[in-house]
């Protein structure tokens, strides 16, 4: 009886110094350059809204956050990266709606976001405008809506890849109003913008500060915006539920998450620091530059959004039979 005792007693001892290593690991941290993975090229939106919260967690932090872009596979080279990368806070990923909602229903993939990824933050909002080229002749979304529904199949919108916002949106629009518009897809929204304004295809969900030029000149014409309030940038643009499709509301996101099994205070403590980043004026506005919207969250919160999203769109993949090619 004594020697069990005794056993139990070490093992007790045993608990409180790992779970006092644990936390004393936590509270150093970090103690070396933190790797900031981004599953895409390079230069566009979210590799520098990406580089502008690597900035800014290193001043919070004391320690360089360094972006590290690994692409390929529609995003998913990356994330799976992350997610095999030991979980002691030196390793985040940063990643999009796309990547962490819509992927897990169009590819095969050797891991679940929702259980090997711990969220951190929300880190930015953007929501888009549909815009078609003015020979169509239409001037409102209902006069959009009773053009397709008179010419099923024929009319035509540009997306930037199989699963992205560009597309997804598109495909709400066609199931909540009924209608048949086909896609054309092409390497990014910009190819597809410029499509639209020469004519080659109809229209195409657009980030409005990337058509905001086009649509100034008349190039293109903006009939409404996809979120559930007007866009600052388009504030005579109304909504798509001020226009007519009820219920429609939506906007793509970018997030930070860490491997799951990262410790907990390690975890809170780069939510609060992530925060105090998109708080900071200075980056704001350098966030509206590249047309994106600074905005964080709890991890609870982006968990249920990550856990929503994945729902909301899946059902919408399957409802359309999107398939990559």
């Amino acid at each position: 009886m004594n020697r069990r005792h005794a056993l139990m007693a070490l093992a007790v001892a045993s608990l409180a110094v790992t779970g006092t290593a644990g936390a004393a690991s936590a509270q150093s941290w970090p103690t070396k350059p933190v790797v900031m993975v981004v599953p895409f090229a390079p230069g566009g939106a979210t590799d520098v809204s990406a580089r502008l919260v690597a900035e800014g967690l290193s001043k919070e932090l004391g320690q360089s956050v360094v972006v590290e872009n690994r692409t390929g596979a529609a995003g998913n080279i990356g994330v799976a990266y992350a997610v095999g990368a030991r979980p002691d806070g030196y390793t985040l990923l940063f990643a999009t709606m796309g990547t962490l909602t819509t992927n897990p229903h169009l590819y095969k993939e050797t891991f679940d976001v929702q259980k090997d990824l711990v969220p951190i933050s929300k880190t930015f909002e953007v929501d888009h405008v549909l815009v078609v080229k003015p020979s169509l002749g239409v001037n409102s979304i209902q006069e959009l809506v009773a053009l397709a529904k008179s010419k099923p199949g024929e009319l035509t919108y540009g997306s930037a890849g199989i699963g992205s916002s560009v597309q997804m949106f598109a495909v709400m629009l066609n199931m909540m109003a009924g209608i048949d518009v086909r896609q054309v897809p092409y390497k990014g929204s910009a190819e597809a913008r410029v499509a639209v304004a020469g004519g080659e295809i109809d229209m195409v969900m657009d980030s409005p500060p990337s058509a905001l030029a086009q649509i100034r000149s008349g190039a293109l014409k903006a009939l409404a915006v996809t979120n559930d309030k007007r866009n600052e940038t388009l504030p005579d643009v109304p909504t798509m539920a001020e226009a007519g499709i009820t219920g429609y509301a939506a906007s793509a996101w970018g997030a930070l998450l860490a491997p799951a099994g990262t410790p907990q205070p390690i975890v809170d403590r780069l939510a609060t620091a992530t925060r105090k980043v998109l708080a900071d004026p200075a980056v704001i506005e350098k966030y509206k530059k590249t047309g994106l919207g600074a905005v964080s969250s709890s991890p609870e919160e982006l968990r249920a959004l990550i856990a929503a999203d994945t729902k909301r769109w899946g059902d919408m993949v399957k409802a359309a039979g999107i398939k990559v090619e």
